[in-house]
């Protein structure tokens, strides 16, 4: 993560120092994320995941020399994710069996200040036309919440019960865990950046996918690297315009 925000860092360093050469424009920026999380949990079996949607907004500077622009944004961006566990555990004892089933879905939303430098390459130069760009992005974490619905099935001597249970609780951004059972994610991610776009006038239409590295899950009480590791993963549709 301290290497892909150093890249972010020499990349706006790069174009503060070369603005005076370069055909300089900014403007909004909006669209749409699809996003999910990936997880390692050591060993354990991982939940099924589907994609959350969230919006982005924010603006974007486009430094153009030539075929090639830098673009760093400042945006607001939603992520997230929809999680679903399920399993089931059998076991007999004197002769009569017990049976037990759980499934877990889990509503995951977080906001996030990120900051994406792309480099890109235009076919048309300025004018635009296609485009394919790649670069580093860091994100401050601000906010999350996350939503959970249990069900849970015990079968003992032909008798069933069934329990079922919601929660619901804010995400605290930290780079180590409480010693009570909020929700916590680390504070800063970072990742990498992709996509092809089209651009026409001052208006650029781009679809890219971000690759998050960071390990969302932070320190322990201890403040000792975790065991499991969860990542940022998604797609972005986004519709900028720069003033010319």
């Amino acid at each position: 993560m301290k290497k892909l925000f150093s890249t972010g860092l020499a990349a706006s360093a790069l174009l503060l120092a070369t603005s005076a050469q370069a055909q300089i424009s900014f403007g909004p920026r909006v669209g749409l994320n699809v996003t999910n999380l990936s997880y390692d949990l050591d060993g354990e079996d991982e939940p099924s995941s589907k994609y959350q949607y969230g919006a982005q907004v924010g603006a974007t500077l486009n430094a153009q020399f030539g075929n090639l622009s830098v673009q760093p944004s400042l945006l607001f961006t939603m992520k997230g994710d929809q999680a679903k566990s399920s399993g089931s555990e059998s076991n007999t004892f004197g002769g009569q069996t017990f049976s037990y089933t759980y499934e877990t879905k889990q509503s995951l939303r977080l906001n996030y200040l990120e900051l994406p430098v792309n480099l890109v390459y235009s076919t048309n130069g300025a004018e635009g036309g296609f485009q394919v760009f790649a670069g580093p992005y860091v994100a401050l974490g601000l906010s999350g919440k996350v939503k959970s619905d249990s069900k849970t099935t015990i079968t003992a001597g032909g008798a069933t019960q069934t329990n079922s249970s919601s929660d619901e609780s804010d995400v605290e951004f930290v780079s180590k865990e409480g010693k009570d059972d909020k929700a916590y994610l680390r504070n800063l991610d970072a990742g990498f950046n992709m996509g092809v776009g089209y651009k026409v006038g001052g208006i650029q239409a781009q679809l890219g996918y971000g690759l998050g590295l960071s390990n969302l899950v932070p320190n322990d009480t201890n403040d000792k690297d975790p065991d499991i590791t969860v990542r940022n993963r998604g797609f972005q549709l986004s519709l900028s315009y720069f003033f010319q």
